[in-house]
Formats: C-alpha cells, structure tokens, sequence
C-alpha cells in the first residue's frame, strides 16, 4: 500500500523554490508520496506567478530540475476578482500610487489583500450607520461588531459575506501546472 505525505508550505516564492528543488534532490518529487501545496498570501497572478520554477539568472539544469519540482506542487490563492469595481479599483491603486509614492505597479494586479482591506473599511461604515441609526453610539465597539456578524454586502471583491461567528467567507483559487504549457492555471474556486 502507497503511502502519501501532504506537506504544506507558507514561504516567498524564491524559499518555496529550494524546497522544491531540495525535495526533488532527495527523490520526493519521483517517488509519488509526496504532493505539496503552497499557499501563496501575496499573490498577484503576473506573469512570475504563472512560472515560479524559472528564475532567469538560474542555471538551465537547475530550471529544468525546477519545473520537474513544480509538477508535485499545488498552490492556494485568494481569489483575484474579475468584475469592473475591481478593475476600476485598481486603475485608480495604481494611479494614486504612482502620483502620490512615485510607485509603479507596472504589470502586477493590486493584491486582493488591498482589496480586503477597503472592503473591511466599507462593513466598518456599514456596521455604524447601522448602529447609529439603532440609536447606538460610534464608542460602542461591542454594537458595531454585532452589527457586522450575519451581513451580506457587495464590495470591491465581489459579495462580502461574514458568517454569525464574524468571520469572512473568504473564495480561494487552486492552481495547478499545465504539463504543456508549465504555467499555473486557475483551477476551481474554493468557497471557505
């Protein structure tokens, strides 16, 4: 009987790379025991993302023993949303960005942790507008986080929604390599 050893990893990119390249040295990648997921926090889906295995100033051998490593990996992503809010969004992130930090997003998507974090800022508005209009005051911390539990809304990432304990059900991606093309591909959504 085949055993199979999940092992999970939360790391930079270039970390979760020797990894990869550490297990494929010691044969994990071959044996079919192990598989590895990855969870990627920041990810942005730019064109690095769809190839982590290469890294230009790398020998070709070790690419090659990378792209093998990868083929065991499965990674886990937040969602990147796909509607106009979220694409106006991030036309107007990255413009504020560049006017006002003289910083420049250049390809990269605006992480879907800033996204989050406005639609985080829009239940707060919410949560008091409701409090206040019950007759509640701004002060009162406990009624505005009551006020958040069991809400539904739309925001920049789609439709927001946090369950009776308070917490975001959150939509996750699931990427996979292409064995053609050696990209990571979008899988199915994940609703957690």
């Amino acid at each position: 009987m085949l055993s199979v050893s999940v092992i999970v990893v939360c790391a930079d990119p270039l970390t979760v790379r020797e990894i990869l390249l550490a297990a494929e040295e010691l044969n994990m990648i071959d044996s079919g025991e192990y598989v590895f997921f990855n969870i990627e926090l920041f990810s942005s889906l730019n064109n690095a993302s769809l190839t982590p295995w290469y890294v230009g100033n790398d020998t070709a051998e070790r690419n090659e023993r990378a792209k093998k490593a990868y083929s065991a990996l499965l990674m886990v992503t937040a969602r990147t949303p796909n509607n106009e809010a979220y694409r106006n969004f991030s036309v107007e992130v990255k413009r504020v960005a560049q006017e006002k930090y003289n910083y420049t997003f250049g390809n990269e998507s605006v992480s879907t942790f800033v996204t989050s974090f406005y639609d985080a800022v829009l239940l707060y508005g919410l949560a008091l507008n409701e409090t206040l209009e019950k007759g509640g005051n701004q002060s009162d911390g406990t009624a505005i986080v009551k006020a958040m539990w069991n809400k539904t809304f739309t925001g920049i990432t789609g439709d927001v929604n946090i369950n009776d304990n308070g917490d975001r059900i959150a939509d996750y991606s699931l990427l996979d390599m292409d064995p053609t093309t050696h990209e990571f591909k979008v899988y199915p959504h994940i609703d957690l």
